[in-house]
């Protein structure tokens, strides 16, 4: 079972923006130069006709993109090696698809098993890969007049934060609501006065590595939903709070991803002298000093 790609086009911004060329953060060039993105699934439980209408969704999306210009343009490498974004209202890829071998009912009756997901509900071919535009969004209609929406945003222009808002405040725009325009300033990432002699130890300093996209090996990966009830979490939390003080508590989640790098590290027979890291991204708007503002539109990941 595959979407099958009925038709491509361009969502431009409705009316000119600034057409002007926005140089990366810090954090920005340390992202990984690929397109992350979700799908999200939205079941047409009522039988509704033109259910996630799609002139409506062009409409609001290229209102939006009035906002968001920077996902309308494309990346571009400037003669002294850097990398910008150049807004110049190319456009969003929009692509309309279908897969009417399958409804959202059957996908739940299996308990949403990978094998019986539908290929290519996430858009994965860039057009162009020397200036590549930094946005495609698809729409899949399923048998049952469902609709998903893939989407796949170029990680220099936004991290998952950016991603998620973007996403709110277009449905915020199909409604006809306000939204919180983004800042596109990325000179509030600048760095400024002398830097600490000292470094915690809790921190490391990550070197930018020269890679390019045709670099990254993508693994085969076999996928699986584990579920924990109450009464098992709990457990867990017990477990790896022994011998822990009331000062240094473990959080559930903690407990939860700790158990699952245990058993990772066993089941990879990794030498028992190896250095390993398990590490998370950290949304930093709310964490440096002075904040950056939620509405920040860029990788703020630490």
């Amino acid at each position: 079972m595959s979407a099958i790609i009925k038709e491509t086009l361009y969502v431009k911004p409705t009316r000119p923006t600034k057409h002007v060329q926005i140089p990366l953060s810090n954090c920005d060039i340390l992202s990984p130069p690929i397109y992350t993105g979700f799908v999200y699934f939205f079941k047409n439980g009522l039988k509704k006709d033109n259910f996630m209408n799609i002139k409506k969704l062009l409409e609001s999306l290229g209102d939006v993109l009035n906002d968001y210009y920077p996902l309308a343009g494309t990346l571009k490498s400037t003669s002294d090696g850097r990398i910008i974004i150049d807004c110049n209202d190319q456009g969003v890829q929009f692509i309309i698809a279908e897969c009417s071998d399958i409804t959202i009912n059957q996908l739940e009756e299996k308990n949403w098993e990978h094998a019986i997901i539908p290929y290519g509900l996430m858009p994965t071919t860039i057009p162009n890969k020397t200036d590549p535009i930094l946005s495609i969004i698809q729409h899949t209609t399923f048998a049952d007049g469902s609709v998903t929406l893939g989407f796949g945003i170029h990680h220099y222009v936004t991290d998952g934060f950016g991603l998620f808002t973007f996403i709110e405040n277009w449905g915020r725009k199909t409604r006809l609501e306000q939204i919180d325009p983004p800042i596109h300033d990325r000179s509030l990432l600048k760095a400024s006065g002398n830097p600490p002699a000292y470094v915690p130890y809790e921190y490391f300093v990550k070197k930018p590595t020269e890679i390019t996209i045709s670099d990254i090996q993508t693994p085969s990966i076999t996928t699986k939903i584990f579920r924990f009830n109450q009464d098992v979490l709990q457990r867990l939390r017990d477990y790896y709070s022994v011998g822990i003080s009331n000062e240094n508590w473990i959080s559930t989640n903690d407990a939860l991803v700790t158990h699952f790098w245990r058993t990772t590290i066993r089941a990879r027979n990794i030498d028992l002298n190896a250095e390993v890291i398990c590490s998370f991204p950290l949304n930093g708007r709310d964490t440096l000093n002075p904040p950056i503002p939620k509405s920040y539109y860029g990788n703020v990941v630490l």
